[in-house]
C-alpha cells in the first residue's frame, strides 16, 4: 500500500470555531475528500507522461537504467520510455483505486501498489517511487485549493438546516 495524496486544512477563522462540529462534518471533510479523489482523477496519471520527470522534478535515473528501459521500449514496450514506467504494472496497480478517509482536518488518499515503491538503497541512490508519484506543482497545489473553497462555498449556499440567529 502507498500512502497517496494527503491534503490538510490551513485552519478556520475564529468565529468558526465556535461551531467546529458543523464546519468540521458537513464542510470541510467532504471538500477535502473531493480533493484527493480528484487528485488522483486529474493529476496523478499526469506523473506518467513524457516531460513528466522535469514537470515534477523527479531525481535523474542512472544511465544503465536508462539503456534497459530503451532495450524494453525497443522490443514492444513503447511505455518503458515513460517515467515511472518499467512494465506498467505500477501505473495500472495505482491508477485502478484509491480508498479515501477523512476528518475535519485532514484527507487522505491510499492506492495499492506494489512494495518496491517505498523501498529505499543502502547506497542511497535509488529514488523513493512514493514521493515522485505523489509530487503536486505549485499550479495544481492552487487548482487543489480553489476546488476545496469552492466545495465549501457551494455547500454552505445550499445548506437549508443551518439557521442564524442575531443577538
Amino acid at each position: 500500500m502507498i500512502t497517496g495524496m494527503t491534503i490538510t486544512s490551513i485552519g478556520m477563522p475564529k468565529d468558526m470555531l465556535k461551531s467546529r462540529d458543523y464546519f468540521g462534518k458537513k464542510l470541510t471533510k467532504p471538500a477535502l475528500q473531493k480533493a484527493v479523489e480528484f487528485w488522483h482523477d486529474k493529476f496523478m496519471p499526469t506523473h506518467f507522461r513524457p516531460g513528466a520527470a522535469n514537470k515534477y522534478k523527479y531525481r535523474p535515473r542512472k544511465t544503465k537504467t536508462i539503456i534497459r528501459k530503451n532495450r524494453l521500449a525497443a522490443k514492444g514496450l513503447p511505455e518503458a520510455r515513460l517515467p515511472l514506467i518499467w512494465s506498467g504494472a505500477t501505473k495500472r496497480q495505482i491508477s485502478r483505486m484509491i480508498r479515501v478517509t477523512g476528518t475535519a482536518k485532514t484527507a487522505s488518499g491510499r492506492m495499492s501498489g506494489p512494495r518496491y515503491i517505498h523501498m529505499y538503497s543502502k547506497g542511497g541512490d535509488r529514488p523513493y517511487l512514493a514521493g515522485e508519484i505523489t509530487a503536486v506543482t505549485k499550479k495544481e497545489a492552487n487548482e487543489l485549493a480553489k476546488l476545496i473553497e469552492n466545495e465549501m462555498t457551494q455547500k454552505i449556499q445550499t445548506d437549508t438546516t443551518r439557521t442564524v440567529e442575531r443577538v
